[in-house]
């Protein structure tokens, strides 16, 4: 930084007080600094003419002034500042008025000055009392100018003298109000400008929250999606067992198939639960690294049981075990949602066939089923957000959120759906997906 830039630097902190944001308060601070110079150039041109009393009076207020200026900003005393700014203005005219040659010298143009200054940083409150104590101590000033001329004593000696001091006064008079001016425009072009930052927070914040409710939509939609197969199957189950005709061999069969499909389910639960709170919270991405058979196996389980309620059989072959280095909820998400619909959409004694294989870099999750199919028509939309309840071959009723959550997921894993189906004749999925490994 060089001396230029340093001394504008500094000048500008004294002029602009950037930290209150109270309008009042910047403005009383730039007056301070602008009739602190205006009062200064007066002491000089009173030093040059040798108006030793005016020169006095000036000294005297420049220094009022430097009080005024510390406590503002250094005691924050805004108020004590303030008055004493105030009611020592008309005293200190007056005295101008009287050893300037009254009416013949430029005291109303500082009064003018004054007067605006004082309506600048004065509250609604103080307008009409110091407009009435502006008027008065004109009237009375100019009352006693006129009529009484002869009581003030004569310090121009020339017309020269007069042109310089109206000349002077009156310009740095119009300096001072169109640094005012530029002071209340800034400070309102700069809380405009906090205004509009404010705003785009709030808009930010507004997306923010609107986002994170299509989220916590979502969540609820995969939790009772995912889970509410599951609890019909234990339901039904219980509903066998509570009629009590079952002979005790099978019972005990259902009573271990109980057990195994309630632990399940309860991890399933878990590992939903958990990812939901990543999702709502924006975590960091969660991989791990796993194979295929072991991240599918309790939840293939658990459907197996569900299927062999609508007497539907789910072959499961890993033509490769692959190894993937992945978001596994994501894919679990993926992977339960298009084996519960091949279930829902295949009718009683139908036949489910998953197939695991791998090529390359690329993993390849195959469902494919015999069921009733999609047609043309909602083949070309099938992974577009239309939240419309679909009923599988025994009713069973769904959100129609899936397949869109499985097409969103797919590809923030950095993967794609396909989907081929004939109406009438089942439908195949097919999930491809980078493994993820280096």
């Amino acid at each position: 930084m060089n001396f230029w830039e340093y001394i504008k630097k500094q000048a500008n902190h004294l002029f602009f007080w950037e930290k209150t944001p109270v309008m009042e308060k910047q403005i009383f601070n730039a007056t301070l600094v602008i009739v602190f110079i205006f009062i200064s150039s007066l002491a000089l041109f009173n030093l040059l003419i040798g108006n030793a009393i005016l020169l006095g009076l000036s000294l005297f207020v420049i220094s009022e002034l430097l009080i005024c200026f510390h406590l503002l900003r250094k005691k924050n005393q805004y108020k004590w500042a303030y008055y004493i700014f105030g009611l020592s203005i008309y005293p200190i005219l007056a005295i101008a008025f009287y050893y300037n040659d009254g009416i013949q010298g430029p005291t109303f143009y500082i009064l003018l000055l004054s007067h605006f200054v004082i309506l600048s940083i004065s509250n609604h409150g103080g307008f009409i009392f110091w407009t009435l104590v502006n008027g008065t101590a004109f009237i009375i000033l100019f009352y006693l100018g006129l009529f009484h001329e002869d009581w003030i004593p004569k310090i121009y000696t020339n017309k020269d003298m007069v042109f310089v001091d109206h000349s002077l006064t009156y310009l740095a008079s119009m300096a001072g109000i169109t640094f005012l001016v530029a002071t209340l425009k800034n400070f309102y072009r700069s809380q405009k400008n906090k205004v509009k930052e404010k705003t785009n927070e709030l808009i930010q914040l507004n997306r923010s929250l609107s986002k994170t409710s299509a989220q916590k939509d979502k969540i609820i939609t995969i939790i009772s999606h995912d889970l509410k197969n599951p609890l019909q199957s234990i339901m039904q189950t219980l509903e066998l067992m509570k009629n009590g005709d079952l002979p005790p061999d099978e019972v005990e069969f259902l009573h271990e198939e109980l057990l195994k499909i309630t632990s399940r389910t309860y991890n399933m639960m878990e590992n939903i639960l958990d990812w939901s709170s990543f999702e709502l919270k924006n975590n960091a991405i969660r991989v791990k690294e796993i194979d295929l058979k072991s991240l599918f196996e309790d939840t293939t389980e658990i459907f197996k049981v569900i299927a062999k309620q609508k007497q539907i059989s789910i072959v499961l072959a890993y033509k490769k075990n692959p190894l993937v280095k992945i978001e596994t909820d994501r894919l679990l998400l993926i992977y339960r949602n298009l084996v519960q619909n091949a279930i829902k959409f295949t009718p009683s004694g139908g036949t489910i066939s998953i197939e695991i294989n791998s090529s390359g870099k690329l993993v390849r999750i195959s469902i494919q089923d015999n069921g009733v199919g999609i047609s043309e028509e909602r083949l070309k939309k099938i992974f577009e957000q239309d939240i419309k309840s679909t009923y599988g071959t025994e009713q069973e009723k769904g959100t129609g959120m899936g397949l869109h959550l499985c097409f969103q997921n797919a590809h923030k894993l950095g993967g794609q759906i396909e989907v081929k189906s004939l109406e009438g004749n089942g439908s195949v999925f097919i999930l491809t997906i980078p493994n993820g490994l280096s």
